[in-house]
């Protein structure tokens, strides 16, 4: 993981799937280096992980992009052409 002068952290992993999980497990870790608390989180890391599998489906990269902003985290996930956006609520 790596992180720009925008506050944008990125994570790329190759499309298979025993990186896959590692999407989640960043999302994870910043909503706990944040404290971030929400009913919905097990379910919004849960859409993501999804989602990533999904991509992963292309056979090429995939980025996530996670900005967190005040208690809230963006998820930007690219794969070749596709992208994909979420935020927790």
């Amino acid at each position: 993981m790596s992180k720009n002068n925008n506050d944008v952290v990125t994570l790329k992993i190759p499309s298979s799937s025993p990186f896959t999980p590692l999407v989640r497990v960043g999302l994870t870790t910043l909503f706990r280096i944040h404290r971030i608390n929400s009913d919905n989180l097990e379910s919004f890391t849960q859409t993501i992980q999804e989602a990533v599998e999904e991509l992963s489906k292309e056979g090429s990269t995939i980025t996530a992009f996670y900005k967190v902003k005040n208690d809230e985290v963006s998820v930007e996930l690219k794969c070749k052409k596709k992208t994909l956006r979420f935020t927790s609520s």
